[in-house]
């Protein structure tokens, strides 16, 4: 179970600068709160899978099939969302859980499949896609990042070189190998270039027998996305390239335009910030895949309360879906994708529109479970329309309630940092050759780029305190009560001294504390520090 920590009174005080409040912070409001009830689903999903098969996932959705008769099965593209969001909340056990289980699973070659069930081990959807495999890719990175441990780099780099084989002349990475049809399949998808783009970048940073391979797998990669799925007259991305046909792909998912600014930023070699507009003024005439209308007010609850949110990629009206081979799939209809609304969420954070990410998980919030085993849940979608693809469940989620972490705590994980707006930095190592050893919990200690130490302010309280160099353009705080929840709060453009009083402590309690802050370019984590209360 979370650990709760409500016998502490937590209080920021920035001295000098400003502060913007970050990832994981505790406090008595809607957001954080619903932070931490979603962390509490998605560990009971992970223990649901205990004893299993595949022990130390985690169970992809809530009674899929029905009351009490859950569908057991996890997809792989899921482990990787929970892993990070568990890493974002500081539950390093738990995402190491999932982690090892994916390790242990990784096919020889590098690939996963899509989905498996868990109560047997055997392979639920055989394709084996790249964009789930690039995920689980992402997840260690975030790791690696977070942790300052690369024991999960040969994962992801055997996924990364498996992804690779895939990559076509005209730069885009094709989807992988489907079962159903025996073959390769001839797409290149906008989805998972995006995902692939920045997670080659990473990995060309800090290991040198890749760096020559990926960094020119990503110029091509990034050259597909800008020259062949880049519609600049509607300044959105399109859904992707049909190898098989040289034509794109006529259908409009939401995710690859939120995703697109996630990886690519808000400006660059195209104004991809600009098609968050698209998806705010689509209006969907005359209502074909082509001219979507993603967002929507939908009633919600039996009192005819409504919620805004943002649909996969479909209008108002009730219509029959087909899958590519003419089977009816559905119908179509006005829904609220609460993933995807996460997304443009996390989006707009990065576009640095503030009131208006948190004006969506909000409304996300509106329907997240609130007792029983459902506490914490987000659905996958509203109404359970189908999105020309499949038909959306409406049952929680891990990918919707990890997606709420995420946004919640401004972390993006196409870059495994948290947001300061405008354009990612090329993800870079994360070590710092002058990082100093812990602290054995007396005094301060000064390296060229920031002083930091731990105070004692009297019988049960201490201050930690943390001054970088003027020239850092952020200072990101972390810490840890008794080894509990982890605590996070940014520093922005500041050369003041940022202190954080925590009390209601006693003898023998253990604060572990570290930081992470950017100067000219490149990310570094400190070393973790502890002290303990005498």
């Amino acid at each position: 179970m979370k650990k709760k920590f409500t016998h502490l009174l937590l209080t920021a005080v920035l001295v000098v600068g400003a502060t913007l409040p970050s990832a994981g912070i505790v406090r008595a409001d809607a957001a954080s709160d619903a932070s931490n009830r979603a962390l509490t689903w998605l560990e009971t999903q992970q223990d649901a899978t205990a004893g299993l098969a595949f022990d130390g996932l985690v169970d992809s959705f809530e009674d899929f099939w029905g009351p009490n008769n859950p569908k057991q099965i996890v997809y792989t593209y899921d482990q990787a969302v929970a892993a990070i969001a568990f890493i974002v909340k500081g539950e390093r056990g738990r995402a190491e859980k999932v982690l090892n289980k994916m390790r242990d699973i990784q096919d020889p070659t590098g690939y996963w499949l899509n989905s498996y069930w868990y109560n047997n081990g055997a392979g639920e959807e055989i394709r084996e896609h790249v964009g789930p495999v690039v995920w689980m890719a992402m997840a260690a990175m975030a790791y690696e990042k977070q942790y300052n441990d690369t024991r999960y780099r040969p994962m992801a780099l055997k996924a990364l070189d498996w992804s690779l084989q895939y990559q076509q002349a005209n730069g885009g990475v094709a989807g992988g190998w489907s079962a159903w049809s025996n073959s390769n399949e001839p797409w290149s998808s906008t989805e998972h270039n995006i995902d692939i783009y920045r997670v080659l970048q990473y990995y060309a940073s800090v290991d040198s027998t890749k760096a020559a391979k990926y960094n020119a797998a990503a110029t091509k990669v990034k050259s597909f996305l800008d020259t062949k799925v880049w519609d600049d007259a509607n300044k959105r991305f399109t859904g992707g390239w049909k190898n098989d046909t040289n034509l794109i792909d006529p259908k409009l998912p939401l995710d690859v335009n939120p995703w697109g600014v996630l990886a690519l930023g808000t400006t660059g070699t195209h104004n991809y910030g600009a098609s968050l507009d698209y998806v705010e003024n689509a209006n969907g005439v005359p209502g074909t895949l082509a001219n979507p209308r993603y967002k929507q007010t939908l009633t919600y609850n039996d009192a005819g309360n409504t919620l805004t949110g943002y649909d996969f990629d479909w209008t108002d009206e009730v219509k029959p879906a087909y899958d590519d081979n003419g089977n009816q799939i559905g119908n179509t209809g006005a829904d609220v994708w609460f993933e995807g609304s996460a997304f443009m969420s996390l989006a707009y954070y990065m576009r640095g529109d503030v009131s208006k990410a948190n004006a969506i998980n909000t409304e996300i919030i509106k329907k997240q479970g609130t007792s029983g085993a459902s506490l914490g849940g987000i659905p996958y979608s509203l109404k359970g329309t189908s999105n020309s693809y499949w038909v959306m469940a409406q049952q929680n989620c891990v990918s919707s309630t990890g997606w709420l972490i995420l946004s919640l705590a401004h972390f993006n994980p196409f870059t495994g940092q948290y947001l300061t707006g405008g354009n990612p930095t090329n993800p870079t190592t994360p070590t710092d050759p002058t990082t100093p050893t812990p602290d054995p919990g007396t005094g301060d200690h000064t390296t060229a780029d920031y002083t930091a130490g731990v105070t004692k302010s009297s019988a049960t309280a201490i201050s930690i305190n943390i001054k970088p160099v003027t020239t850092a353009k952020y200072v990101d705080v972390h810490y840890k009560i008794n080894g509990g929840t982890q605590l996070n709060y940014r520093m922005t453009n500041s050369s003041g001294t940022w202190k954080q009083s925590v009390t209601g402590l006693s003898a023998g309690t253990k604060i572990e504390y570290w930081f992470t802050y950017e100067k000219s370019g490149p990310q570094y984590d400190s070393a973790h520090y502890t002290y303990t209360l005498n």
